[in-house]
């Protein structure tokens, strides 16, 4: 059976918001809602984007959690966005959003990636996750882009690649589409990111966390994992390539429990 990636972030920007943050560059002028994700960005900030219909009980609620909750911070900005706003259609259709329940939240981090939505209602404990760590931004921003990604968590600044990992970014089957993420292990803003997906913080060799989209833990391993047991391992996760009509594919598919 396959293992996945047990993120509630990727679970669920992959689930309502699989495309959503390919965003692409148009000759339209970019909406108010737009323009405040994209000066949240540049200034290094997390855009906590409100979709709401109307001024109900519920959105009220919601609105005044994210204030009380984010208020104080410089991390972020809420970004209010009616979904009947003729101006800003492009952008509740880049996020699905008149599918969503209302009111929802979006969290986007400042790389683009969306790290969490909350529909209906949200807490301030909620909010406070939606802030996850740069090596975890980065992932997510990678796998939202139907990336590979290669997690090394280093000992040390400037501690090289593992060979293996190295092997496998440059071989042509994989270099288009894999992302090798770099952290340092014993570096605190990481370590509950890397505690749950299974590594332990503050190793002292390089320890690789393999993930393929949308959420799937291909494996961990340490600093000698090689190129080969890096292809096997994501051929027996059926995700070697996008040809449904592949053979690991179909061996990966075999192997998952039937759905009665």
């Amino acid at each position: 059976m396959k293992r996945t990636f047990n993120q509630t972030a990727i679970a669920l920007t992959m689930t309502l918001v699989t495309a959503c943050f390919a965003m692409t560059q148009t000759a339209r002028a970019a909406s108010p809602a737009e323009q405040a994700i994209q000066a949240a960005s540049a200034n290094n900030q997390f855009a906590f984007v409100m979709f709401y219909r109307g001024n109900d009980a519920a959105t009220q609620k919601m609105h005044g959690t994210l204030r009380s909750s984010l208020s104080s911070r410089q991390d972020a900005v809420i970004v209010p966005v009616q979904i009947g706003d003729v101006s800003e259609q492009a952008l509740v259709k880049q996020f699905d959003a008149t599918r969503m329940p209302m009111p929802a939240t979006a969290t986007v981090a400042p790389n683009g990636a969306v790290c969490s939505v909350f529909p209906r209602r949200v807490t301030e404990q909620q909010l406070a996750a939606a802030i996850v760590s740069p090596g975890q931004t980065q992932i997510l921003k990678a796998l939202q882009d139907r990336k590979l990604v290669l997690l090394c968590a280093q000992p040390t600044a400037g501690a090289p690649v593992p060979v293996g990992v190295q092997q496998f970014q440059a071989d042509k089957l994989y270099s288009n589409r894999t992302e090798v993420v770099t952290v340092l292990a014993n570096d605190p803003a990481e370590a509950e990111f890397l505690t749950k997906i299974g590594v332990k913080p503050g190793q002292p060799t390089p320890v690789v966390a393999f993930m393929a989209p949308p959420g799937v833990m291909v494996g961990t391993f340490n600093a000698n994992v090689s190129f080969d047991v890096l292809a096997e391992k994501l051929a027996a996760a059926g995700k070697c390539c996008d040809d449904e009509n592949c053979k690991h594919h179909q061996s990966a598919s075999s192997k998952q429990p039937s759905r009665r």
